[in-house]
């Protein structure tokens, strides 16, 4: 039963643990946090908050209090943690090489050696990590069958005879993407014979172990025979293997590092339930519980049984000292957020992805040539010397610095004018690594038809005879359209330049960004070497000479100029000098270029990455949007940038330090997360259902940042249509701009939009769930693993708000627990857009009419109905060639009117005469002619 205040408890950060201070929150006031959007519009979501007092009556929340026994320990961003200890428990283990588990003797209810089906409901703290999830396995003779996770892919073991060496494992065809710490249900099955002389093996995801719709991960595995199960005499066990734990390829295995909370082994594919385990059963704190099924579970090593929920991690920005008037009363009201506030810190914008990738990567040297326009010098990225000009006054003429431009992305560099000639030198750190292989890059744009100097690098030889420097001169030649390189050994005697190679075509004399490589790898007693130019090979080969590494590297310009040619100004940047460990040439370029092309997803979690936070994704790669430039921007900004251009949302994850993004293929095709009886009382007040048009969108334009003119989606037609009512609603127009990779890409996002902004019903703002209300408190469970972007669906609401059920979507929630509430409102889309088409789904596979009508008018009491489809669209199936596709349900009469079951369709062509089963959705009224015939529940194309 609840009680006021809840359970709560609180943490600080500090000495390297995690210390609690639940006995300085005052229970005298609520803890309240807010997380994810608080409106309705799709928008960036607002940085995670928490509000709490501290008692300080010992002055140790004030850090600059001498005497405060956490002087030293806390201040400015201190990490800070607050959740409730409710509800039922979870199995938790820590990974590595830990012996954490839960684990079952063997039992005659493990023995399945046909079709196999196996299901685990977990969080896991890294979900790319390889980790062993739970098996029956002991490889020397008693080896049945293993489930592990393999660099993000889950992996199935089994053994037909128990044997080690007879083994068979395969992995899913596709990445399971999930965020850090989600929680979600992995499904496996095995049908031992397809059939077809073999065996098919596939993996899914779910939410829980008992969902009646799973989503295939990747393609089905079939094998070339038959197969079996052993069923020995292994134990079960979930977390880790006391006698395996080992890759299919080899090499240990870490045990799994995150949470369990259900195992469900079913006889057969979807058949009879042999293993129903749920921790929930155990006591937090206990040793052993018995499952569903009466097997007794026991934990290992340092697993517990846990059920510490965490509401909010964050950062406490400030420490502000309040007193009462009388001053013998001092409290600290803290206001801890999530990590996205500091990334959106200043107004400085990112520096661009080149710059921000090569700093990511740790070259050896790197000069961007990106200085001030005052500048007479490169400055080394990395510390070390900077590149110097050398200029005979009588015929040599300064570069400008900040005048030079590769890209509108890129930083300014330095800009070499017309007819100008002169050197840049720079000396490159002394790297062993370097001696085995190296490659140094250039970036440049303009030219023209010009022969006009080159880079000259130098390696570490000592110029005598005895120990030759190798040169390299990288001429630039665009009159020939080549990037000749020339070699030569430089020692006390002279020895004449020898060609490596004409590079030809060199493409980089088109005013366009261009990027030079040239690649040294040492042999023996010769060296490999490679030049490309943006990214791809231009040429390689081997020279009889052992290259050591470099020493300068001297960027010449002008020396070449032939009278009467043609010279562009030219801008140079980003000379850097890599070993064999740097990044490629391909991967340069990308970076270069701002990553065009690259998923929404992947973008978020690099640009955490190169600027030393954690990111995570939830939603498959594949689905993901292609991102157009990344653009010099706030890190913030990009990241919401690819959050919005994903359809996603991107937010702090709730229970560490990271960021989360969850991709728009997560939210199609939802079960539901809660399931709210509005007539039972569960809902409370601000209850405010709204049927307005603040969310109305139905003429929109969508432009691709530096693409072709906008693409625009119209809704012509229906009650949201542009037309004026009583045909449609009237104009609502928006424009937008998104980063997108192609201009194909602007029509699907407006089309999406579109259909997000012609939603046609009620929508419900705010749910309000109060906690101490003993019939809400009973779904305890289920209401703290809601996040954002999950699925709520309301049962039995008023009559006037619509005979259906209701499903909306999380945007957002606040929360308050304290003496005298315990509450949480959420904040909700509707979620009826987000029904998406899944081909060969027994619920998402049916397409609707483009266009139908009752070709008569319908009694209350009729029980078939005369149907006309609109001339050129496709009719309804008849139960007579596609029996198989019935019952099925319509709605007569828009969105507000009665649903009707399909038994049977008589007739091929219009009209077609429907018998059916009447007011499926509570509502049973009589009809005119000409009321639409829909699909009761469409689905969409997804994005």
């Amino acid at each position: 039963m609840p009680s006021l205040p809840p359970p709560i408890w609180a943490e600080l950060f500090f000495g390297g643990a995690w210390n609690g201070i639940t006995r300085d929150l005052r229970q005298t006031s609520a803890v309240t946090a807010s997380r994810g959007l608080s409106a309705e519009s799709f928008a960036a979501a607002e940085p995670t908050t928490t509000e709490c007092t501290l008692d300080n009556r010992g002055h140790d929340y004030s850090p600059r209090n001498a005497k405060s026994r956490l002087r030293g320990l806390i201040g400015r961003n201190t990490p800070f943690r607050w959740g409730y200890r409710v509800g039922s428990p979870w199995a938790e283990f820590a990974g590595g090489l830990g012996s954490d588990a839960i684990q079952t003797p063997d039992s005659a209810a493990l023995d399945i050696a046909g079709d196999f089906d196996l299901r685990v409901d977990m969080a896991l703290e890294d979900w790319s990590e390889s980790q062993m999830i739970c098996l029956r396995y002991v490889p020397s003779a008693n080896a049945c069958w293993a489930l592990e996770m393999v660099n993000g892919f889950p992996t199935f073991l089994w053994s037909p005879d128990g044997t080690f060496a007879s083994r068979i494992d395969q992995t899913a065809t596709a990445e399971l993407k999930a965020h850090n710490g989600r929680r979600l249900a992995l499904r496996v099955t095995l049908d031992i014979d397809n059939g077809a002389g073999g065996y098919e093996l596939r993996f899914y995801t779910g939410r829980t172990v008992d969902d009646e719709e799973w989503d295939l991960l990747g393609e089905p595995i079939t094998g070339s025979s038959t197969t079996s199960v052993f069923t020995g005499t292994a134990e079960l066990e979930f977390g880790h293997g006391s006698s395996f734990n080992a890759l299919p390829s080899g090499g240990t295995l870490n045990r799994m590092r995150g949470k369990a909370f259900a195992l469900k082994l079913l006889n057969g594919i979807a058949g009879t339930v042999a293993v129903a385990m749920s921790v929930a059963a155990a006591t937090p704190g206990g040793t052993s519980f018995t499952d569903a099924t009466g097997l007794v579970w026991t934990k290992q090593g340092s697993a517990v049984f846990s059920n510490k929920h965490i509401r909010m991690a964050g950062e406490v920005p400030a420490w502000p000292p309040t007193r009462d008037l009388s001053g013998n009363d001092t409290y600290t009201q803290i206001t801890p957020t999530g990590i996205s506030r500091r990334m959106d810190a200043g107004n400085k914008p990112q520096d661009s992805a080149l710059l921000r990738y090569i700093k990511a990567q740790g070259p050896i040297e790197c000069w961007p040539l990106t200085d001030g326009s005052s500048s007479t010098v490169g400055t080394s990225l990395v510390g070390g010397s900077n590149m110097r000009q050398k200029i005979d006054a009588a015929v040599d003429t300064p570069v400008e610095f900040g005048a030079g431009r590769l890209a509108d992305w890129i930083e300014p560099v330095i800009a070499v004018k017309p007819d100008s000639t002169g050197r840049f030198i720079g000396t490159v750190p002394v790297s062993s690594s370097a001696a085995s292989k190296w490659s140094v890059d250039l970036f440049l744009r303009g030219g023209g038809n010009e022969s006009a100097g080159g880079v000259v690098i130098r390696d570490r030889g000592a110029g005598t005879d005895a120990d030759n420097a190798i040169e390299f001169f990288l001429v630039f030649n665009g009159n020939l359209d080549t990037l000749a390189t020339l070699w030569t050994a430089v020692g006390e005697t002279s020895a004449p330049q020898s060609l490596l190679t004409a590079g030809s075509p060199a493409n980089i004399y088109d005013e366009g960004l261009h990027h030079i490589r040239l690649t040294m790898d040492p042999g023996v007693s010769t060296t490999a070497w490679e030049m490309y130019t943006d990214g791809v090979l231009l040429d390689s080969g081997t020279i009889p000479v052992v290259v050591k590494a470099v020493s300068t590297i001297d960027l010449r310009f002008g020396f070449l100029t032939v009278a009467n040619q043609t010279m562009t100004e030219r801008g140079f940047g980003y000379i850097t000098y890599w070993d064999g460990t740097g990044p490629s040439a391909a991967d340069m370029w990308g970076a270069a270029t701002g990553f065009p092309g690259e998923r929404a997803g992947a973008r978020i979690e690099r640009l955490a990455t190169e600027s030393g936070y954690t990111a995570s994704t939830s939603g498959e790669l594949a689905h993901q949007q292609l991102m157009g430039v990344q653009d010099r921007k706030k890190l913030l900004q990009l990241l919401n940038e690819s959050s919005l251009t994903n359809f996603g949302y991107l937010l702090e994850r709730r229970d560490a330090l990271e960021v989360i993004h969850r991709s728009h293929s997560t939210l199609w095709n939802q079960p539901p997360a809660l399931t709210l009886d509005f007539s039972a009382g569960l809902i409370s007040a601000p209850f405010k259902p709204a049927d307005d048009d603040k969310l109305t969108e139905n003429d929109v334009s969508v432009s691709r940042a530096g693409g072709a003119v906008p693409v625009r989606a119209v809704l012509e037609s229906g009650e949201l249509s542009v037309q004026d009512f009583p045909a449609g609603a009237g104009r609502y127009d928006n424009a937008y701009t998104y980063s997108l990779y192609t201009d194909d890409q602007a029509a699907n996002v407006a089309y999406m939009r579109l259909h997000l902004g012609t939603y046609n019903g009620v929508r419900y703002t705010r749910i309000t769930l109060d906690l101490a209300n003993p019939r809400v408190f009973q779904m305890i469970d289920a209401i703290l693993r809601l996040d954002v972007g999950d699925m709520l669906r309301l049962t039995n609401v008023p009559e006037d708000h619509g005979p259906d059920d209701v499903d909306v979507l999380v945007q957002g929630y606040t929360e308050e627990a304290g003496p005298q509430s315990w509450k949480i409102t959420l904040n909700c889309v509707p979620a009826e857009p987000w029904t998406a088409f899944v081909a060969s789904s027994d619920r998402y596979s049916r397409a609707d009419t483009n266009g139908s009508s009752l070709n008569a008018a319908l009694t209350s009491s009729a029980t078939s109905m005369s149907v006309a489809t609109a001339a050129g669209n496709t009719v309804w199936v008849d139960s007579t060639g596609y029996a198989a596709e019935f019952p099925f349900d319509v709605r007569v009469g828009g969105v507000s009117g009665e649903v009707v079951r399909v038994t049977a369709v008589s007739g091929t062509s219009s009209p077609q005469t429907f018998t059916v089963v009447r007011g499926v959705n509570g509502v049973r009224i009589a009809h005119d002619p000409a009321e639409d015939v829909r699909l009761a529940h469409p689905v969409y194309i997804p994005l």
